[in-house]
């Protein structure tokens, strides 16, 4: 009696169609294998596999099997596009089992054998499989497009959206579509929400959603992750399909503007750059020598009796070395230069009530789950004292287990501390732009460097210096609609602008 192996596959395509399944696939071999005396060692099975290419778990663990057991006789499928539909894969299958003097037994076709007439039509049929499977992946490529120009997103659907069956269809495009996921749309929506306020970094952000209970899928949430949910427009309506940006007829989750604002958010931590640094200039990244219109460097000299910083010019060098302290004191002289009207002072009073609203809501909101972890620790934390008393675990396992408890408690006060804390400067935050409506000066004056930084942000893009003084500066992209004729709601008292 000769052994053998049977191996089954199905696509995601054919898991529905009838006579096609794993299980009628091995029926099959096993009745094949029964009449025609081979006892089966193992099977192998794939399913929702594609056949046109070998990185499949069941066919790599076959042929693994045939590697290490010489007992194996033969391999017994349904038809040959089983084990591949495309030409090179399976031939270079073949030989592998021929190497190995392991017969390829094709249920369906009995004129495939070792002839050379089996041969040939075996090469034949892997062609016509080959052939047929670039129709397929071509149809299905059609289609995917077809779906997309109609407004809906074909594949997988991202963090925060889930994909299901449209219970009311209108034609063959949205049977399957995609729609929020609650409550991680919820999440999503708060992510877009906290990182357009400018106060968070990615790393942040990400520490943030995670203790709120976002996940990748199930998966433990990255700052990738955070990053390409941020950079996908997906969210607020649209969707990018093959380089092209298509309008979607899904349930956006935020706002264009949000999403806007944080691309912004994103160029300029990216520009100006937001990482950690041993010295952490004011200006870095917005100032420009006015000769080559090259970015102004900045770093500590060493002089004689003392290290001095500057600003300079890495390409021009001689005389543009500024100090420090000369070129950062001329930058309220330009917020000076900023007049607000009355009806965006108004504007801006609106909004920090708003904001404020909002940081009171989702500060009541972190409290709320916060205190839940730490009742449901220290209902464990009881449970274990219950279990030592009643000898289910024993001293060793309760110090263990408590002590784990007890520092969950303890993570949990910290980020209560931590986020009164985060609540009191965001407030802090919102009253400087309350304080912003009357006097955009002095708030710039006044406030924290962090804080002056998020201004320079919002207000300008470069400074050009020369002979160590600012000489024009350009607005930041969320200005310049501002300044447009018909709806001006700042008005510059000087000429700064380049020309």
């Amino acid at each position: 009696m000769k052994n053998g192996l049977i191996y089954a596959r199905v696509s995601t395509e054919e898991q529905a169609k009838e006579g096609q399944s794993i299980e009628a696939q091995i029926r099959m071999c096993k009745n094949y294998a029964q009449e025609n005396s081979i006892l089966i060692a193992d099977i192998f099975t794939d399913e929702g596999k594609s056949g046109s290419n070998t990185n499949r778990p069941g066919l790599q663990s076959l042929l693994d099997k045939i590697l290490q057991d010489k007992n194996i006789g033969c391999v017994l499928v349904l038809d040959t596009d089983r084990l591949a539909r495309n030409v090179l894969d399976h031939l270079s299958i073949k030989s592998i089992l021929e190497k190995h003097k392991v017969e390829l037994i094709s249920i369906s076709q009995p004129l495939i054998d070792n002839s050379p007439e089996g041969n040939f039509i075996d090469t034949v049929l892997a062609g016509v499989n080959a052939l047929q499977s670039q129709i397929t992946g071509r149809k299905t490529s059609k289609t995917m497009e077809q779906k997309a120009k109609a407004g809906w997103l074909p594949g997988t659907a991202p963090i925060g959206y889930k994909n299901i069956d449209n219970p009311n269809p209108t034609n063959s495009f949205d049977k399957r579509i995609i729609t929020p996921d609650i409550p991680s749309s919820q999440l999503i929506s708060r992510m877009f929400n906290l990182y357009s306020t400018g106060t968070y970094s990615l790393e942040s952000l990400t520490n943030k959603l995670s203790g709120l209970g976002l996940t990748n899928k199930g998966k433990v949430l990255h700052r990738s992750a955070v990053h390409k949910a941020l950079t996908n427009p997906i969210y607020y309506g649209s969707f990018l399909w093959k380089g092209e940006l298509l309008p979607g007829k899904h349930q956006p989750i935020t706002t264009k503007n949000i999403w806007s604002q944080c691309q912004t958010i994103i160029a300029t931590h990216n520009q100006n750059g937001s990482r950690s640094r041993k010295h952490n200039y004011l200006l870095r990244g917005f100032v420009y020598c006015d000769d080559c219109h090259s970015r102004f460097w900045a770093a500590p000299h060493k002089g004689r009796n003392k290290i001095v910083e500057y600003y300079y010019c890495k390409k021009c060098k001689k005389g543009t070395y500024v100090e420090i302290n000369d070129l950062e004191k001329q930058i309220p002289i330009w917020f000076g230069r900023i007049e607000i009207t009355d009806k965006y002072a108004k504007e801006i009073k609106e909004e920090a009530k708003r904001l404020l609203e909002e940081a009171r809501n989702a500060k009541q909101d972190d409290v709320q789950t916060l205190t839940n972890q730490k009742t449901a620790t220290q209902a464990k934390i009881q449970q274990t004292e219950d279990k030592l008393i009643d000898g289910t675990l024993t001293s060793e396992q309760y110090k263990r287990i408590s002590s784990r408890y007890e520092q969950e408690l303890l993570n949990i006060e910290n980020e209560i501390t931590k986020l009164q804390t985060t609540h009191s400067q965001k407030i802090d935050s919102i009253l400087e732009l309350a304080k912003m409506a009357k006097n955009i000066k002095q708030t710039y004056i006044d406030a924290s460097p962090d804080l002056k930084r998020q201004y320079l942000f919002l207000f300008f893009d470069k400074f050009y210096v020369k002979d160590g003084k600012i000489k024009t500066a350009t607005p930041s992209e969320e200005l310049k609609p501002l300044l447009k004729d018909g709806r001006i709601q700042v008005r510059v008292r000087t000429n700064w602008l380049p020309n």
